[in-house]
């Protein structure tokens, strides 16, 4: 199965195409702009029939160009916001929808969150028939 956070920045590269994206953490010298993705949280929630609910909530942070004269870092902050609510919905790589997406803008930065949710099952061996043998015969034949 393909990486959730992989898949978040396939999806991030389908919306804003050739962006800078980071999923270990820099300590210096990033580029501008950018987005850092990581995880939060996970739970896993048991369920009958030995299924479970996993819940992922993943953070995105958008960094935005600081050089930028032409516009503004609250600016790019307010239209990467609207860009990730109107566009970053669905996880195409996973086929997995992003549920209670929150955008909040920072002093230099714009954080955007949001949880993903499926069901697994435990998955165990069975053997399969090798060979079968019949006996038989005609009733009062």
């Amino acid at each position: 199965m393909m990486s959730i956070t992989l898949a978040i920045a396939n999806q991030i590269d389908r919306i804003v195409p050739n962006a800078t994206i980071y999923t270990e953490k820099i300590e210096q010298m990033f580029e501008e702009p950018s987005f850092y993705v990581y995880e939060i949280n996970t739970t896993s929630k048991d369920e009958i029939m030995d299924q479970q609910i996993r819940k992922h909530m993943y953070c995105v942070t958008f960094f935005p160009d600081s050089k930028n004269e032409a516009i503004g870092i609250k600016e790019q902050c307010e239209n990467m916001r609207n860009n990730l609510l109107d566009e970053f919905l669905f996880l195409d790589d996973l086929s997995i929808k992003l549920l209670d997406r929150e955008a909040k803008t920072g002093q230099e930065e714009l954080v955007f969150t949001f949880v993903v949710k499926y069901r697994v099952r435990k998955v165990e061996a069975v053997s399969k028939i090798q060979t079968l043998e019949q006996t038989g015969g005609l009733k009062r034949g």
